[in-house]
C-alpha cells in the first residue's frame, strides 16, 4: 500500500516540467503560510496572555451602550422583550462555558469559550437596554399640558439654582395645582422666579405661573431636555408672573426627612457666601456643597472657556482630594504615637476614616453621578488598603461604572457621566503605564529634590493633558467648543486648588462645629478667587473661544470607542485605536454643515452662512426657541445681543433669512397665523403647525443643499400632552 507522500512524489515525477515547477511553488507557498500562521497564532496567544483579564472591562461599556440605546432611539421597545433576550444571552453564556470545559479538543474548547465571551458581552448590552426601559417605567409621573392662562402652584422648594441670565429658579415639589393642568398633579415643576431674594429649600411657596411641558430637542441630535426631565419626575417648566408668596407653617415630618439634606446644603452654601465676601465665595459654595446658585454667569463662562469647569462639579477631584487628606492626616498622626501605632495599622485606620468621610461628603453634596463614581472608586481603593490589595485599577473603574449605570441607566447618555468616566479611564491607563515603568526602575538611586519637583510638575501637566484629550470628543460634540488653553490653565490652577484650597476647606469643615472656621474659609475663598483670575485671563487669550463644527453622533461615538480601545487594552492591540481616531476625525471634518437651524414647529429659523453674519427670523412665541438655536449654533455674546436684543417688541408682517441659493421667510396668513416658507435647490416648501414638531436643519454638503428633518422621537417623554400653543404672530426686525 502506497502512502500519501509516495503518491505525491510519483505524481511529481510523472508530471510535465511546468507542472513540477507549479507544484514546487505551491509547496513553498503552503510552507510560508504555515509559518505565518504559526507566527500569527503566537501573536494572538501573546495578546490573550496580556489582555485576557481585560475583557471584563468591556462589560460596563456594553451595558452603557445598551442603556443609551433604550433611553433614546429604542425607548418605545417593550421592556419584557429586552429582559427575555438578556436571559437568553446569559443562558448561551452558561452553556458555552460548560461546553468549553468539557470539550475533547483545544479547537472546540476555544470556539465555545469565544462564543461564551461574545454572549456575555451581548447579555451586558441587552441588560443595559432592559435597565433603561425599566427605569423609564419606574419614574413615570404626570406631565402638564401647556396653558395660556396662569396656574396657581403651591408646594415645597426642593432646590434653588440660577439660569444663564442670572435669574433665580426653583424646583418645587407640587402639593396643589389649580386649575388642574392634568388628571394628576405633576410630582415636580421648575419655575423661573421674579424676586431678587429666592426662597430657601424646605419653604412652602405659592406662585402664579405660566407652565408648559418640558421642551424637547431644539434641532435634530440636540440634547433632549424632556427626556432628562422625565427621569427627574419634572412634569412642567415655566416662569412666575409675580413674586411668589411664602406660606408660613411647620414642615411636615415626612417632607423634612426628604428635604433635610437640601436644607442643610442650602444653609451651608449661604453661610459660606456670607462668611467669605469675596469673588471666590460662590465658587467655594459650589465645590464644597454642590450648590452652584451663587456662581455668576461670567465666572461660569470663563471657567468653561478656559477648561477649568471641571472644578465646579463635585466629582473625582474633590472626593479624591478629601479622601487623600483624611487618609494622610490620620495615618501620619497615628504613626507619630508609638503606643497606638504598635497596636493598630495606621494605614487601615486612615482608610476607614477616609471611606466614611468621602461617603458622607458624597451624600451631602447631592450624590450626582460623578460624585457617586468617585466615591465608589475611593471605596474600592480604600477597601483595597484594608484588604492589602492593589488600590488603583481599571477594574475598580469598571465596578464603579456598573454600579452607577444599574442605579441610574440614563446616565449613559449624560455628557457629564461620559466625560467623568473617560477622563478617569485615561488617568488610570496613564497610572498603569507609569506603574510598569516604575517597577522597571526598582533598585536605581533615589532622585533628588529638583528631579522630584520636575516629576510632579510633569505629572500635573500629563494629568491635565490626558484628561483633556479623553473628554474632548464629548465636550466638542455637546458644547460645540474646545479649550485650547486648558493645559496651561490647569497647570496654574492645580497647585492652588490641591495644596491651598482643598486643605483649607477640609480644615474649615473640621473647625466649623467649634466656630473657628472663618479663617480657613477665607483662605480657601482667596485661593478660588485666584483660580477665577486665571480662568478670566485664559478666556481672553486669542483662540480661547474656538468653536467646533456641528456633527451628528457618528463621529463622537467612533472617537469615544477609540479612546476606550486605547485605555482598556494592555497589549499592542491598543494602538489600533489610532485608526479609529483618524476615521472619527475624518467623519467629523467631512460631515455636512448646517446653514439653517429651524426650531420645533418652525417658531424660529437661524441662518449661519459660512463667512457671513448670522441672521434670525422668529415669531412672537419663538424668543425662547431662538435663544436655544443661538446657543446650539455657538454664536458669540455680541452676535446674541444683536440677534436677540433685550426688550425689543417690534411686530413685523414678514421677515426673511438666507444666502444666495436658499431663503427662509415667514408668510403672514392672517388671523395671527404664519407659514414658514423655505426655498432652495429651485424648489419651495411650506411648513405649517404640526409639520416640524421637532425642528429641522438645512444642510450644505459641498455645493449641495438638503433638508434634514428630525426623526420621530421615542420614549414616554416624547408622548407629552398636545401643544395648545398660541397662534403664530411674526416678530422680528428685518434682516
Amino acid at each position: 500500500m502506497i502512502d500519501g507522500a509516495s503518491q505525491q512524489e510519483t505524481k511529481l515525477k510523472e508530471a510535465t516540467p511546468v507542472g513540477r515547477l507549479f507544484a514546487r511553488l505551491l509547496a513553498r507557498s503552503r510552507a510560508r503560510e504555515s509559518r505565518l500562521y504559526i507566527l500569527f497564532m503566537d501573536w494572538l496567544e501573546d495578546l490573550r496572555a496580556q489582555d485576557s483579564d481585560r475583557l471584563v472591562l468591556w462589560l460596563p461599556v456594553a451595558f452603557a451602550f445598551g442603556a443609551g440605546l433604550t433611553c433614546s432611539v429604542r425607548a418605545d421597545d417593550p421592556a419584557g422583550l429586552w429582559v427575555g433576550l438578556t436571559i437568553g444571552a446569559l443562558s448561551i453564556w452558561l452553556i458555552g462555558i460548560f461546553l468549553s470545559q468539557r470539550a475533547q479538543t483545544h479547537a472546540i474548547s476555544y470556539t465555545c469559550g469565544l462564543i461564551a465571551t461574545l454572549a456575555l458581552l451581548f447579555a451586558a448590552f441587552l441588560g443595559g437596554g432592559a435597565a433603561g426601559l425599566l427605569r423609564a417605567m419606574a419614574v413615570a409621573a404626570p406631565v402638564i399640558r401647556e396653558h395660556k392662562v396662569p396656574l396657581t402652584v403651591s408646594g415645597y422648594v426642593v432646590q434653588i439654582d440660577k439660569t444663564q441670565n442670572g435669574v433665580w429658579r426653583a424646583r418645587i415639589e407640587v402639593e396643589s395645582l389649580t386649575p388642574a393642568a392634568s388628571r394628576e398633579n405633576p410630582s415636580y415643576v421648575r419655575l423661573a422666579l421674579t424676586q431678587d431674594e429666592p426662597p430657601r429649600p424646605g419653604e412652602k411657596i405659592l406662585c402664579q405661573a405660566i407652565l408648559r411641558p418640558p421642551p424637547g430637542p431644539v434641532v435634530p441630535t440636540a440634547y433632549d431636555h424632556a427626556r432628562r426631565a422625565w427621569f427627574m419626575k419634572l412634569g412642567g417648566v415655566g416662569y412666575a408672573i409675580a413674586p411668589c408668596k411664602l406660606i408660613t407653617g411647620q414642615l411636615p415630618p415626612d417632607k423634612a426627612m426628604v428635604l433635610i439634606l437640601s436644607i442643610w446644603r442650602a444653609q451651608a452654601a449661604r453661610y459660606l457666601v456670607e462668611t467669605t465676601p469675596s469673588p471666590g465665595a460662590g465658587f467655594l459654595a459650589a465645590i464644597t456643597t454642590g450648590d452652584r446658585a451663587w456662581l455668576s454667569e461670567d465666572d461660569v463662562e470663563a471657567l468653561q472657556v478656559s477648561g477649568l469647569s471641571h472644578i465646579i462639579s463635585v466629582s473625582g477631584l474633590h472626593v479624591g482630594v478629601l479622601g487623600t487628606l483624611i487618609f494622610l492626616v490620620i495615618a501620619k498622626t497615628i504613626a507619630l504615637i508609638p503606643s497606638v501605632a504598635l497596636r493598630f495599622d495606621a494605614r487601615k485606620v486612615g482608610a476607614s476614616a477616609a471611606l466614611l468621610g468621602t461617603g458622607a461628603y458624597c451624600i451631602f453634596s447631592g450624590a450626582e453621578a460623578p460624585a457617586v463614581r468617585a466615591f465608589i472608586m475611593s471605596a474600592i481603593a480604600f477597601g483595597a488598603i484594608l484588604l492589602d490589595r492593589k488600590a488603583i485599577s481599571m477594574r475598580g473603574l469598571a465596578i464603579a461604572a456598573i454600579c452607577v449605570l444599574v442605579g441610574v441607566p440614563e446616565s449613559a447618555i449624560d455628557p457629564g457621566f461620559q466625560m467623568s468616566f473617560l477622563a478617569t479611564a485615561g488617568l488610570v491607563a496613564m497610572w498603569e503605564v507609569w506603574e510598569a515603568h516604575h517597577a522597571r526602575d526598582q533598585g536605581k538611586p533615589t532622585p533628588g529634590p529638583v528631579h522630584t519637583v520636575i516629576f510632579w510638575l510633569g505629572a500635573a501637566a500629563a494629568t491635565s493633558f490626558v484628561a483633556g484629550l479623553a473628554t474632548a470628543p464629548v465636550a466638542a460634540a455637546t458644547f460645540g467648543r474646545i479649550s485650547p488653553w486648558s493645559l496651561p490653565a490647569n497647570l496654574l490652577a492645580a497647585p492652588i486648588n490641591d495644596f491651598l484650597v482643598a486643605p483649607a476647606a477640609v480644615l474649615g469643615a473640621l473647625l466649623a462645629p467649634i466656630g473657628l472656621d472663618g479663617w480657613a474659609w477665607a483662605l480657601a475663598s482667596w485661593g478660588l478667587s485666584r483660580t477665577l483670575d486665571i480662568a478670566h485671563f485664559m478666556a481672553e487669550l486669542p483662540g480661547a473661544r474656538a468653536r467646533v463644527a456641528w456633527t451628528d453622533a457618528t463621529a463622537p461615538v467612533v472617537l469615544i470607542l477609540s479612546i476606550l480601545w486605547l485605555t482598556l487594552w494592555r497589549s499592542r492591540l491598543r494602538y489600533m485605536a489610532l485608526l479609529g481616531f483618524v476615521l472619527g476625525l475624518a467623519i467629523w471634518i467631512a460631515a455636512p454643515k448646517p446653514v439653517g437651524w429651524i426650531s420645533p414647529e418652525g417658531r424660529a429659523i437661524l441662518a449661519t452662512p459660512a463667512g457671513e453674519y448670522p441672521q434670525l427670523c422668529r415669531t412672537t412665541g419663538g424668543r425662547f426657541d431662538a435663544s436655544r438655536l443661538i446657543d446650539r449654533a455657538g454664536l458669540s455674546p455680541t452676535q446674541v445681543q444683536d440677534l436677540l436684543p433685550e426688550g425689543e417688541h417690534v411686530i413685523r408682517r414678514t421677515c426673511f433669512v438666507g444666502q444666495g441659493d436658499w431663503e427662509g421667510r415667514y408668510v403672514y396668513a392672517g388671523r395671527g397665523r404664519g407659514t414658514l416658507a423655505l426655498s432652495f435647490d429651485g424648489q419651495s416648501h411650506a411648513f405649517g403647525r404640526g409639520d416640524l414638531p421637532d425642528g429641522a436643519l438645512l444642510m450644505r454638503n459641498g455645493w449641495q443643499l438638503y433638508f434634514y428633518p428630525a426623526s420621530p422621537r421615542k420614549g414616554p417623554w416624547a408622548k407629552l400632552p398636545a401643544d395648545a400653543g398660541e397662534d403664530i404672530v411674526l416678530h422680528d426686525k428685518e434682516q
